[in-house]
């Protein structure tokens, strides 16, 4: 009986509608699906970087989802020792003794977060 060999790193790309291996996703796919997020690991791309030292593995910053309007404005507050503390709206309505003479940042509605890819080494 022939032994059939399950390759753990294939997923079906959500683009082409193709088999493809998850490192060279890794290393070609501009736009990064919700497939990759969860299926390319650190460990997957060291692996592979041991055997194919012309490859390193880079971080790109991608955005998360936006915050939605409806929920509470959150604000940072900066305070003398450059400490960031989070807070909402409500609290310093509440309590603006606490906030005087204090920076106050509208807190950004992105939330970013950092992808690992693979990016070949060109040879000098």
């Amino acid at each position: 009986m022939k032994k059939i060999r399950r390759d753990q790193h294939l997923i079906i790309c959500p683009d082409t509608k193709q088999f493809t291996d998850l490192v060279v996703c890794a290393a070609s796919c501009d736009h990064k699906c919700e497939k990759y997020i969860i299926s390319i690991t650190y460990d997957i791309l060291l692996e592979f970087i041991e055997k194919h030292p012309e490859y390193k593995i880079v971080g790109e910053i991608m955005t998360a989802e936006k915050t939605k309007p409806k929920e509470l404005k959150k604000f940072w507050i900066v305070d003398e020792g450059k400490k960031v503390t989070e807070v909402t709206e409500r609290q310093i309505m509440n309590n603006p003794q606490n906030y005087i003479g204090k920076e106050i940042w509208q807190k950004p509605p992105f939330k970013f977060e950092i992808l690992i890819t693979l990016k070949r080494i060109k040879a000098d």
